[in-house]
């Protein structure tokens, strides 16, 4: 027996898109939908004949929701290139397996799409939408996914895309890839696949069967991080032959997104134009994209993209942590543009210390990496660091009717006032022998710096002699995933479901990308629990342990702030779909116009 799940989402009266997949959770209002039981169907639908063993179950949840692409009045306005801050040249040639970088992936949704054979919904990205495939179904175990592709995806440069290209971009990323002599690493987020392998089952159909149960697999693989940006054609012939770190960029970053690579300078400006055999369309039926192309221009220096913002020199912001507005700066926008712009605001990622527990230290006791913990003046990174915009509590973060806060827990531990936390953090560190306190390594990022400083500040207190060991980005990339250091704050954020988060949690032997490095087998536990669960209240029970063994218990983690990312657009910018966390979510700006 087959068992799927069937989420119809119907915008208002204007277009319906059929979704198969799992959804992790959904609010809407204050009606919350999970995933039921596979013997169940959803509380508000008359019960009915239990299915026959050998007949397909098929649960079909339906949703209403408003579609936010452009209303029709935008006719006539379509065309125009529109002019974005990026962070930093892309790193890694471009390649989404390399690097999380949001210098590339602000860029890689227009090149890549904002998506692999699933997407987060516009409408809401707790959803998983279709993407390159149209539909998808799962075996009763949920260890088996088949995925029917899209038979109208054209590669840029006119090739036909298929079955056989997701074979090769997931083969790739899972297991690397041999060179004659040569071999390539598997992608950096391999850990969070947890694939077994990748059939070819027709032109338009692949077949992923899993190490393990994993409901909500489509959920995992909708992290818009894991783009396909991999032409089978254009290098699987050139890897074979030894050439093991070919990137996209070597290959022209020929993609699947609405728009087409046409320019590349280093430190000054990427290009894309529109891909006119695109095969998305909007609620009316007409082809996407809107534009006719992006600028990015490449702006490392936040000053001097809120100069040339400020000037009109460009219509929107860059998306990165130190580029997202501060409140401070935020008053210079409204002081010189008054009603010109428009402001996104994104929950973000986290200010933390992470400890490399597999390297000798004093941070391989528990205790002491607690004391760490309860020693660190949480309120104080706000201001610090996050330039204002962040929270330390759910109840203060941005607006998100979408968002199940129950899965909020992190910020639910320790609530004793700093004073008595702080004095049972000296007393762990004396218990533990190092009352006269200690050295200890951080690998920071120099973009960060003033997270860093305020981590070296907090701890000088408690008498541990933070080391920075800065580095730029080319060697940020390289270092976090090493066990060269002593501590980190780790790069990626936090997927939206807890199943999604294996990859920054997880053992390090698994996940080289996760904050922590450490191998308890406890945490791989806890994720099967969690892939196992039928319920909302089991799905959280299990959350809330994990986070507790992992930043209270043993500590490998000490969860500190927030950020909220403020991001500015030019009032004249239609059609912006901003998500309400990771602003990695939705960088096509396939459905953006402008109304000038």
């Amino acid at each position: 027996m087959e068992v799927s799940t069937l989420i119809k989402i119907s915008s208002r009266g204007t277009r319906s898109i059929l979704v198969v997949g799992i959804i992790a959770f959904l609010t809407i209002g204050s009606f919350i939908i999970t995933y039921p039981r596979p013997q169940q169907v959803p509380h508000d639908q008359a019960p009915g004949p239990a299915p026959d063993a050998d007949e397909d179950q098929v649960i079909v949840i339906e949703i209403e929701i408003e579609d936010p692409l452009p209303d029709p009045g935008r006719e006539g306005k379509a065309g125009g290139i529109l002019t974005l801050a990026n962070r930093g040249d892309p790193p890694a040639g471009f390649d989404t397996m390399r690097t999380s970088s949001i210098a590339l992936h602000h860029v890689a949704g227009a090149l890549f799409g904002p998506g692999n054979l699933v997407m987060r919904c516009r409408q809401n990205i707790y959803i998983v939408c279709p993407y390159l495939a149209k539909s998808w179904s799962a075996n009763q175990a949920f260890t088996e996914w088949t995925f029917i592709l899209r038979t109208d995806i054209l590669w840029h440069d006119g090739v036909k895309f298929t079955s056989e290209d997701v074979k090769f971009w997931l083969d790739m990323a899972v297991w690397g890839a041999i060179g004659g002599d040569r071999e390539r690493a598997p992608a950096y987020f391999e850990g969070d696949l947890r694939i077994e392998s990748v059939e070819v089952v027709s032109p338009d159909q692949v077949r992923i069967r899993l190490d393990g149960p994993n409901r909500f697999f489509p959920d995992v693989l909708a992290n818009p991080r894991l783009k396909i940006a991999h032409p089978r054609h254009l290098m699987e012939d050139r890897i074979a032959n030894g050439e093991v770190s070919l990137s996209p960029l070597d290959v022209g970053l020929v993609g699947l997104g609405p728009f087409r690579f046409s320019n590349y300078e280093p430190g000054s400006i990427i290009q894309v134009t529109r891909f006119e055999q695109y095969f998305e369309s909007d609620a009316e039926g007409i082809q996407l994209p809107y534009l006719d192309g992006i600028d990015y221009i490449i702006m490392p220096d936040p000053l001097a993209m809120d100069i040339a913002f400020r000037t009109g020199r460009l219509d929107g912001g860059a998306r990165g942590f130190g580029h997202y507005l501060s409140e401070e700066r935020l008053q210079g926008y409204i002081r010189d543009l008054g009603d010109d712009f428009f402001i996104g605001q994104i929950e973000g990622g986290t200010i933390r210390l992470a400890f490399n527990v597999l390297k000798d230290g004093p941070w391989q006791d528990a205790n002491v990496r607690r004391a760490m913990a309860l020693w660190i003046d949480k309120d104080a990174a706000i201001p610090a660091v996050l330039g204002g915009f962040g929270w330390t509590s759910p109840d203060i973060s941005p607006n998100n009717p979408f968002k199940d806060k129950r899965f909020v827990i992190w910020p639910k531990f320790d609530l004793a006032p700093l004073e008595e936390k702080r004095g049972e953090a000296l007393m762990l560190m004396r218990e533990a022998g190092f009352e006269s306190g200690f050295s200890m390594g951080h690998l920071c990022r120099a973009r960060h710096l003033a997270s860093c400083q305020f981590l070296k500040d907090q701890l000088a207190g408690l008498g541990v002699d933070l080391i920075l060991q800065i580095v730029d980005e080319g060697e940020w990339n390289r270092a976090r995933t090493s066990l060269d250091f002593d501590s980190q704050q780790g790069s990626l954020s936090v997927l939206p479901i807890p199943e999604g988060t294996e990859g920054v949690y997880g053992r390090y032997s698994r996940s080289p990308d996760a904050y922590s490095k450490h191998e308890d087998i406890q945490i791989d536990r806890y994720y099967a629990d969690l892939r196992d669960a039928a319920t909302t209240n089991q799905r959280i029970e299990i959350w809330q342990d994990l986070q507790r063994y992992l930043f209270v218990e043993q500590t490998y983690i000490i969860p500190i702030a927030e950020a909220t990312y403020v991001v500015p657009y030019r009032s004249y910018v239609m059609g912006v779909v901003l998500p309400p966390e990771d602003g990695h979510t939705h960088t096509d700006f396939s459905t953006v116009w402008l109304d000038r």
